[in-house]
């Protein structure tokens, strides 16, 4: 958002600050500061109130308009899938890929994964998403994209990873937001491909297969390295499983 806000606008000065200590640095006194000199805070609502710039925090530290745009996590479309949570590391939807595969070999579960033989309820998973997105915007946010998600997420390539959404979705995400502010969106700007592609955020390790893209009637391919990826994150989620089990012993 900010580096859309400085292409569009050069002669606006825009600035970042993050409260999370694994991308960044977490400088509260000069978030602070910042919050209190800024024209215009754009920010994600956070409703937890003992972390510090949750939405009242926010609200209270700045002096401008204020902004809360929702977050972009959609859990599903790939179906097992790791994702970084507080420095640890998570696979999503291991605990549908394990379920009643104990005693079994790995490479039987995994051909069982390739044929799909084992429900990984993604649908569920992506709408159940997109609803809790919905919610969050309802409770606390002053612009929407669920609307955008449930219209197109079939249609069109959606996510890098979880939390990491494609081009499509964060132009979108910047065109309501100047909507909202009254600034001039330039839709030609995303037809630079430079542009373009300064706006693709990582991707995750996941495994989104045909069989996923079939079972959600999704319209675009599925992964070009799904297989690999899928082994891996199936031994991952079995030594996982290995670890919780032996310290649940120990315990």
């Amino acid at each position: 958002m900010r580096g859309l806000c400085r292409e569009m606008f050069p002669a606006m000065k825009a600035s970042f600050q993050t409260i999370t200590p694994y991308w960044g640095t977490f400088d509260e006194d000069e978030t602070r500061r910042q919050l209190a000199e800024a024209d215009v805070v754009v920010s994600q609502a956070i409703a937890n109130d003992t972390t510090t710039f949750n939405a009242n925090d926010v609200r209270a530290s700045a002096t401008g308009d204020v902004i809360f745009v929702p977050y972009v996590y959609i859990d599903g479309i790939a179906s097992p899938e790791i994702i970084a949570s507080k420095g640890k590391t998570v696979i999503r939807g291991a605990d549908l890929l394990l379920k009643g595969q104990e005693g079994r070999k790995p490479i039987h579960i995994f051909n069982d994964y390739c044929d799909g033989a084992i429900d990984m309820q993604c649908e569920q998973r992506v709408i159940g998403s997109i609803d809790r997105i919905r919610e969050k915007e309802e409770a606390d946010c002053d612009l929407t994209i669920s609307d955008y998600l449930t219209d197109t997420w079939r249609k069109q390539p959606t996510l890098y990873g979880i939390n990491h959404p494609t081009q499509p979705v964060v132009f979108e995400m910047f065109r309501r937001l100047c909507v909202k502010t009254g600034w001039d969106y330039n839709p030609d700007h995303q037809n630079d491909p430079i542009a373009w592609g300064r706006r693709a955020l990582p991707a995750s390790t996941r495994s989104f297969t045909p069989h996923d893209a079939a079972s959600m009637q999704i319209k675009y391919p599925c992964d070009t390295h799904w297989y690999g990826s899928g082994y891996k994150l199936l031994n991952l989620a079995l030594k996982a499983q290995e670890r919780e089990a032996a310290e649940a012993q120990a315990s």
